[in-house]
Order: structure tokens, then sequence, then C-alpha cells
């Protein structure tokens, strides 16, 4: 599995997908808002990488989430055809 997003690519195994998506899909836009240096309201989620952060806007985070819940969505559906 793979996410890419704003120039970053990151891959998934199916069970690390899986984990990743237990671990974010809960998580509520406004409880972790932070202030951009322009203002703008954002989220900053860690990765297993201390040094890189993904920073979301409240549209790219609803785009973000929308696009994982699909890709789990395939994945039952692979899991289906090829299990």
């Amino acid at each position: 599995m793979n996410i890419w997003r704003a120039g970053v690519l990151m891959n998934f195994s199916f069970s690390q997908f899986d984990t990743f998506n237990q671990a974010t899909r809960k998580l509520n836009f406004d409880d972790y808002l932070e202030t951009a240096p322009n203002g703008d309201e954002i989220v900053i989620l860690s990765t297993p990488f201390p040094d890189i952060s993904l920073v979301f806007t409240r549209d790219e985070w609803e785009i973000f989430f929308a696009a994982i819940q699909e890709a789990v969505y395939m994945q039952q559906i692979y899991s289906l055809v090829h299990g």
C-alpha cells in the first residue's frame, strides 16, 4: 500500500497499513489543532520517523482520511477476490 501526499510517498505492507488506519481513523482535527505561522489552522501528524511529520489543513485532513477509507474498502475487496 502506498500513500502519496505533497511530495511524500509512504509505503506500507497490508498489516502496516491496517495498523496506520487503526491508529489514525478516529483522530479528530479539532483535538490536535495548531496554528501555522501564516495563521492557517493545521494539524501535525507524527510518523514513526521522529524527524518526519505530515501537516494538514482541515480540507486536506478530510480528503486524506476519505482516501484512507477508500483504500480500506479496496483492500477488503482484494481480500475477498484473492483471499
